[in-house]
């Protein structure tokens, strides 16, 4: 028998936070959907600041979560990274996605001091700015087309 698929969410859980709790949910109906068990972990971006190896190499793949700024921007892109690097399936969404973008930015394309204006809002290089047109609080309907 395979043994459990083995999830590390790279975020600063907050049991407050909607998409958080949305987050544990979806992991939950997917493994039931799929008849398997998903071995899933918060992981602190405060622990996150150095030796991540250690920490993350038990993972199979990662979710950068949403729910950004983190605690600490440091650890949340050392995570990334260490996925990337090693090439672990990682999917980001809102905020993890915008630092997996700063991430690959910073350490791929040499753009060393590439910003997030959550971090820096005067930053000279702001590579992420602040959206537009914020979703915060917006519910919207998802259809999903199979044809």
């Amino acid at each position: 028998m395979p043994r459990e698929p083995s999830i590390g969410v790279i975020g600063d859980f907050n049991p407050r936070s909607e998409t958080h709790a949305a987050t544990n949910l979806a992991f939950s109906h997917a493994a039931t959907r799929l008849g398997i068990s998903v071995g899933m972990e918060w992981l602190s971006t405060l622990d996150l600041e150095e030796h991540v190896g250690n920490r993350l190499d038990r993972f199979d793949a990662f979710l950068c979560a949403p729910g950004s700024p983190y605690r600490s921007m440091r650890g949340a892109l050392n995570g990334i990274r260490f996925a990337r690097e090693g090439d672990r399936p990682l999917l980001g969404t809102c905020g993890g996605f915008q630092h997996m973008v700063l991430e690959y930015a910073r350490n791929v394309m040499g753009i060393e001091d590439a910003g997030h204006a959550e971090e820096h809002p005067l930053a000279p290089n702001l590579f992420i700015t602040h959206l537009a047109c914020s979703l915060v609080g917006k519910v919207e309907e998802v259809r999903i087309s199979l044809g």
